[in-house]
Parts: C-alpha cells; sequence; structure tokens
C-alpha cells in the first residue's frame, strides 16, 4: 500500500463570526500562556519574519509559518481590534519536527563543522541532524552547524564526550536542546551494555592509556611493567575489557586498585574487567588467570626406585605448575624399602616462592619404614611435626597437608630419597600424589597474611589498598629443666618449659599503605632459659604496643626434688590476651618422667611454639620454636 498523508492549507485563511472571510483583520501571535510577541515567518525558509500583528488580505488569508516544536497563542481580531468570537487560541504546536542529513562534516577531530540546505534556522530547540564525521574524536566536543555558532557535543546526562563515541565514517545523530547538541546516536562502542568493540592492540608501558583506543576491549601486548591505565577514558561508560599477551607486572596502587590490593604478574590469555573512575583512578574488578589454577594434581602413574644414595632428588611425577595464589596442598606417599635400614625421606622443592621464605614450603621429613606407622603431619613456621596413626605393619604410608602462598610463580614438587644409602631398593609406589587447591589470587608482595617467624627486630609496611589488619603476636617458648641422675637406675627428671604467650587486635589501616610498624620475633629458649618477648610497636604508623611475653623455663630436678614446670608468658596491648600454657612437672623414679613442655596458644592464622621438654639426665631440650608475628590484611 502506497503511504499518503492530509495536505495542510498551504495559505491560512480566517471568517469572522458569520463566517465571511474576515477581510483586513489583525492575527497576533504570541509565546504560549502569554502576552509576549513572538515572530513567524512568510515561508519556509524562516528567513523573513511577518509583522505583528499581520494583516490579513480581503479574503482574509496570510502566509503563516510556526517555528517546530515552539508553542504559541494565536489573537485574532476585525480590522477595527474587535476579538473575533472563541479567540485567542493558545498552545498551538507545530511539532512536525524534519530529521536532516548534515552530510560529511568539514571541521577537525573535536571541532565539527556542517552546511547544508534546511528550511529550519539554525540551533533550533528540538531539531534532529544526523551526518558522517570526518574525524574520529578524542575527547570533549563541538559543533557549528549551518553558521550557527560553535556550541558543546554532549553526553545525555550532561558531561563531555569520551574518546572515540564519534568515530570517523560512522553516522552521527545529534538534537538540539537549549544551546547544547545532545549526542543520542554515536558509534556506540563502549557507551551501552554489549558495545565494547572489536578487540584493539595496545602496547604495554608504564602508562597504558586504555581510553586511547575505540572502543572498550583491548590487547594488551609486550612485557613492560603497568602502573597506570592513564586518564583518556570515559567516566560515562567507565566499563572497559581486556586481554593479555604476554608476562608483566600489573601494580597495585591508590590509582591502580588490584583485587586483593597485590600487585599481579600477568601470563598470555589472562583477561580483565576495569572500572574508570576519573582523575586517573581505575579499579579491576575481575581478573581472570588463563591457566586452570582452581585444582592441579599429579599422579604417579609407575614405580621410581631409588638405590644406595641420599640426595634428595625430584620426584619425576610429583610437580606442579603454580600461579601467584594461596593455595592448600595435599601429599600422600606410599613407600616400601627392601631393608627397613635404608628407610625414606623427603622435602618440598621448586622454584615457586613462599611467603615464608624462598622454598616453597621448607617442609622437611624423614621416615623409617621399620619404625614408624603411617603419619599425619602439620607445618608450623619452619619446623615439619609428626604424629604416629598406626603400627609398624603399615609404616609405608605418608600423609601430608599444608598451605601456601606462592609470590613467585613457578613449580611446586617433592624430592626424595633413602633415609640411609643402601644398596637395596626405596621405591615410592605407583599411586602416590599431590594435589593443589587455588584458594584466592594473591601474592606475596602485598600479602593478605604475613607470617615472620625468625627472631629479631624488622620493620612492617603496610600494604596500598588494604583497610584493616589484624595484628597476632606469640612469644617465644622456654626451655625445659635438665634433670639429675640419682644412681642406682633412678633419675629426678626436669620440669617442661612454659609457652609463649598470645595476643591479638585489630586495627584500621584504612589509607595508611606505605606507614610502618616495628615488631619483634622472639626467640626460643635452650635449656633452662626463658622464651623471648615478640611484640608490635608504632613506626610511622602509630598503635598501641601489642607484647607477648615469652614462657618460664622449666626448673632442672635436685637430689630431693625433680623439677617443676615453667610458667606461660603473659600478654598485654591486645583485644585478645592469653597467657601461654604451663610445662608439667618432672617426676622422681626409676627413671623419672620429664616434665612436658606447654603446649602452644592457638591463633587464627597460625599456632604458637610448645615449650622444650625436660630432662631425665642432664640436658634438657630447647623450646619447639621460635615465637611468631602476623600480620592479616582485609
Amino acid at each position: 500500500m502506497t503511504a499518503t498523508f492530509l495536505a495542510p492549507y498551504p495559505v491560512q485563511k480566517f471568517f469572522d463570526n458569520n463566517g465571511v472571510p474576515l477581510a483586513f483583520g489583525l492575527l497576533t501571535t504570541y509565546a504560549a500562556g502569554t502576552n509576549t510577541p513572538i515572530a513567524t515567518y512568510v515561508d519556509s525558509t524562516g528567513i523573513t519574519t511577518n509583522t505583528n500583528p499581520i494583516t490579513l488580505n480581503f479574503r482574509g488569508e496570510c502566509s503563516l509559518w510556526l517555528l517546530p516544536n515552539v508553542a504559541y497563542k494565536l489573537a485574532l481580531t476585525d480590522s477595527a481590534g474587535n476579538v473575533i468570537p472563541g479567540w485567542p487560541v493558545d498552545n498551538i504546536v507545530n511539532a512536525a519536527l524534519i530529521s536532516l542529513y548534515g552530510g560529511v562534516d568539514t571541521g577537525t577531530a573535536n571541532n565539527y563543522i556542517l552546511n547544508f540546505a534546511s528550511p529550519v534556522p539554525p540551533n533550533t530547540n528540538g531539531q534532529v541532524v544526523y551526518w558522517l564525521p570526518s574525524n574520529s574524536n578524542t575527547g570533549p566536543s563541538t559543533i557549528n552547524v549551518n553558521g550557527g555558532g560553535i556550541q558543546p557535543i554532549l553526553n545525555p546526562n550532561g558531561t563531555p564526550l569520551g574518546a572515540n563515541q564519534i568515530l570517523s565514517g560512522q553516522f552521527v545523530s545529534i538534537i538540539e536542546i537549549n544551546g547544547i547538541w545532545q549526542l543520542y546516536g554515536g558509534s556506540g562502542v563502549g557507551v551501552n551494555v554489549g558495545t565494547f568493540g572489536t578487540e584493539v592492540p595496545l602496547p604495554s608501558a608504564t602508562t597504558t592509556d586504555l581510553g586511547s583506543v575505540s572502543g572498550h576491549n583491548v590487547q594488551i601486548t609486550g612485557t613492560t611493567t603497568i602502573t597506570s591505565f592513564g586518564a583518556s577514558a570515559q567516566v560515562v561508560a567507565p566499563i572497559y575489557i581486556g586481554r593479555f599477551t604476554g608476562t608483566l607486572t600489573l601494580t597495585n596502587s591508590a590509582s591502580l586498585m588490584l583485587p586483593g590490593g597485590n600487585n599481579i604478574s600477568t601470563a598470555n590469555g589472562d583477561s580483565f574487567i576495569a572500572e574508570y573512575l576519573g582523575s586517573s583512578i581505575w579499579k579491576v574488578l575481575f581478573y581472570q588467570y588463563a591457566a586452570a589454577t582452581s585444582a592441579t594434581s599429579a599422579v604417579k602413574a609407575s614405580d621410581t626406585q631409588r638405590i644406595s644414595t641420599t640426595t634428595l632428588t625430584a620426584d619425576p611425577d610429583l610437580q606442579l605448575t603454580l600461579l601467584t595464589g594461596q593455595y592448600e596442598y595435599e601429599l600422600f606417599m606410599l613407600f616400601d624399602s627392601v631393608t627397613a635400614a635404608a628407610g625414606f625421606k623427603f622435602q618440598s622443592n621448586g622454584t615457586a616462592i613462599d611467603s615464608r621464605g624462598t622454598s616453597p614450603a621448607g617442609a622437611t621429613g624423614l621416615v623409617n619404614a621399620a619404625a614408624y606407622g603411617p603419619k599425619l603431619e602439620s607445618f608450623v613456621g619452619a619446623t615439619l611435626t609428626y604424629a604416629t596413626v598406626g603400627t609398624a605393619a603399615n609404616s609405608n604410608q605418608v600423609s601430608y597437608k599444608g598451605s601456601l602462598l606462592v609470590s613467585t610463580p613457578g613449580t611446586f614438587g617433592i624430592q626424595w630419597a633413602q633415609g640411609t644409602s643402601t644398596a637395596s631398593n626405596t621405591t615410592l609406589r605407583a599411586g602416590s600424589y599431590l594435589t593443589a587447591t587455588l584458594l584466592a589470587q594473591k601474592t606475596s608482595s602485598n600479602a593478605t597474611i604475613r607470617i615472620y617467624t625468625t627472631p629479631g627486630t624488622a620493620t612492617e609496611t603496610i600494604p596500598v589498598g588494604v583497610t584493616s589488619c589484624t595484628i597476632e603476636v606469640f612469644g617465644g617458648p622456654a626451655g625445659g629443666g635438665t634433670g639429675f641422675n640419682l644412681g642406682g637406675g633412678s633419675n629426678s627428671a626436669g620440669g617442661g618449659g612454659g609457652s609463649g604467650a598470645y595476643s591479638r587486635t585489630t586495627v584500621s589501616v584504612s589509607g595508611a599503605g606505605g606507614l610502618t610498624m616495628q615488631y619483634t620475633v622472639g626467640a626460643a629458649g635452650v635449656a633452662l632459659n626463658a622464651g623471648g618477648l615478640s611484640q608490635v610497636v608504632s613506626g610511622t604508623f602509630s598503635l598501641t604496643t601489642v607484647l607477648a611475653n615469652g614462657g618460664s623455663p622449666g626448673v632442672a630436678s635436685t637430689s630431693t626434688h625433680p623439677g617443676a614446670g615453667g610458667a606461660g608468658g603473659t600478654a598485654s596491648g591486645g583485644t585478645v590476651n592469653t597467657s601461654g600454657n604451663a610445662g608439667t612437672n618432672g617426676t622422681r623414679g626409676s627413671p623419672g618422667v620429664a616434665g612436658q613442655g606447654g603446649p602452644g596458644v592457638p591463633g587464627i592464622n597460625f599456632g604458637g611454639a610448645s615449650g622444650g621438654l625436660g630432662g631425665t639426665v642432664g640436658a634438657a631440650q630447647s623450646g619447639t620454636g621460635p615465637g611468631a608475628i602476623v600480620f592479616s590484611y582485609t
């Protein structure tokens, strides 16, 4: 069907109250609702205005052209000024706007110029123009339409344009509203959800300016460390997506906020979503590693034998590749030796760097097939401890669980050898396995949890981007008391050493990135000596001192009395202050039973070390490990 339209009156004609043409009548035009005169025009060009009032011809006619989208009030009288009944008529609007093709602009990037034939005066309120830009914009832009003067082009919310909202050769639509041209049909790339555009390569640089490319979809190439995503991106459409093609470092800061407040080492295929907050400030909302890091495992498919060697060598199967992050891992080893004397020893190995030292976990162990049943091992600080859960009949199984905070990506695995070199075989059996599960993608440079167990005083620097810090302080454990030989096979045993105290507090560190605290890790006491004091005090960051004293040593036994257990240390300064556990008393007998060291006090992210055992004859043992300081950031 052919579309048709009702033809308007080409010439306006007016009548008196009797229906007779209003010869030489007067038509006055006002702004709607007022008595303020407003212009009308004699033809469609909108150049020549009518007189106001308009004098009708002898047939009661006039040429009457109204401004589009402007409300009028029309008043009609005869030639003597008498009002014609039914008049005036208010709120007369010509809403038939014309969308005009403005052609190709003749200006420059950000400063556009259009000149085209139009029946509408320049900069008419409500006028729509669509046109082809010759250049893409790089930021805030203006346009001059038909010589009407330079006016800004703004987003619908009133903000200036960002880069690439106008693209060369792609149609743009604008609408005139109160002296401003509003963009409502630009390239669309990056402005609306789902319009990120095609992926555009962008070389990495110290400042890698995401807003410098068309669209909001970047492929970052190269290996240069990135500290900023620049300042030219759009706030009105602040979401950008990206992908890396190589290895580089994203540096966390107040202007480039990364997940967890940590630096990120990228890899080929890693991707991210980032939001521009303005003023050069970016927040990476999501980071996805390309590698499958949520869970990884290695299982021995066949036996491996070692003969006549105590040299630790990496197992060919029990090796994993880990990225930066917090992992939990589990190791199960099934082994046997032709002779019990050969035994079996193992430790972790690899190139991945753990926050607690240069070794992946620092865990070592020695197992003798004849002497031990299955083991459950636990790793605290730098000490691997065992709990026997079986009998010698099942002496060929080792089960181990631990955690790993990887700051430098690399391998993590197991190396092993014979406990004693013999010409007989020690075999690690098929079915042994090592698994690691990623808990959080974090690095130790700004680690969520930092654990310090090296005795002495050092400085802790608060990471950028964190808001809260839980401080845990563990005092050093004491040594045990020495024993006394009573003769005749009888001994008077020394008492066990007391464990160190525990103190915990949580402080606000919002905006304190880069400030420092001073901490001291107390050493373990040797025989007959107390454990060292551990504490955290103010540096450039001010806080109440958090202190945990070391335990008291076990008492040496005498010819008349066995040794008493040492008292646990005391704590202060925290919201939680827990005294250490006392060691037990030694006994007198044949032989006397040595006092047991007080067990360490558990914390949230760590556990204190136990006091040393008392001696039965002569020397006692030192505390089982140093104190510790833990900083846990969120």
